[in-house]
C-alpha cells in the first residue's frame, strides 16, 4: 500500500479564511505594536487562544466528512490544541520550564509574548513546554506531541486514500510476485 502526493489534490477544505485570520492575528501579536496588551485587557482573552479558537473550528468544519481514521487523528489535533489552549488560558501565556529550557541552550526566565517561566503559581504546569528537543534547541508541551502526531497521521491519510469503488492494489498485481 504505497502513498501519491496527489492524495492531497483529492482534498478539499472549507472556511481557509480561519486559518488566514488565525495567522493574522498571530502575527499582530508580535507585529504591531500594543496590540496584544490592548486585546487582553478589554477583551480578556489571550490572543493565542484567540488563534487556537480560530484553528479549532476551521478544524471542526473540514473533519465532519472526512474517513474515520482521519476525524481520529483530527480530534488527536484538537485534543492537542485544547491542551496548549487550557494551559495558556489559566497562565496568560505558555509556561515552559526553565531548568528544561537551559538544557538543550535556551536562555530561563525569559518572558516573550508566547511563553512565560513556569512557577509556583503556574497552573497544570505538565501542560506546559516541559518536553525536550535538545537537536533543536526547543522546549515542547504534550499539546505539540499531540499536534504533531495527528498532522503526520492526517498526511499519511491523506496520501494512501483511495477513492471508493476502487480496489486497494495489493503487491503481487502489476506483474511482481
Amino acid at each position: 500500500m504505497g502513498g501519491r502526493l496527489s492524495g492531497f489534490g483529492a482534498i478539499r477544505l472549507r472556511a481557509l479564511w480561519l486559518v488566514w485570520l488565525a495567522a493574522l492575528v498571530q502575527a499582530a501579536q508580535y507585529y504591531v505594536k500594543g496590540v496584544r496588551s490592548f486585546i487582553e485587557q478589554r477583551v480578556g482573552v489571550s490572543m493565542l487562544a484567540i488563534v487556537f479558537a480560530f484553528t479549532l473550528v476551521w478544524l471542526a468544519v473540514n473533519l465532519r466528512h472526512r474517513l474515520v481514521a482521519i476525524r481520529i487523528a483530527g480530534v488527536v489535533i484538537a485534543l492537542g490544541a485544547a491542551s496548549n489552549g487550557l494551559a495558556i488560558a489559566l497562565n496568560g501565556r505558555m509556561p515552559y520550564e526553565p531548568a528544561v529550557a537551559a538544557a538543550v541552550g535556551l536562555r530561563p526566565g525569559l518572558t516573550t509574548p508566547k511563553n512565560e517561566p513556569a512557577d509556583a503559581n503556574t497552573r497544570l504546569p505538565f501542560l506546559g513546554d516541559t518536553i525536550p528537543i535538545a537537536p533543536l534547541h526547543k522546549v515542547i508541551s504534550p499539546g505539540d506531541v499531540l499536534i504533531s502526531g495527528g498532522a503526520c497521521a492526517v498526511v499519511v491519510l491523506a496520501m494512501c486514500r483511495h477513492r471508493r469503488g476502487q480496489p486497494v492494489p495489493s503487491q503481487t498485481e502489476g506483474g511482481e510476485s
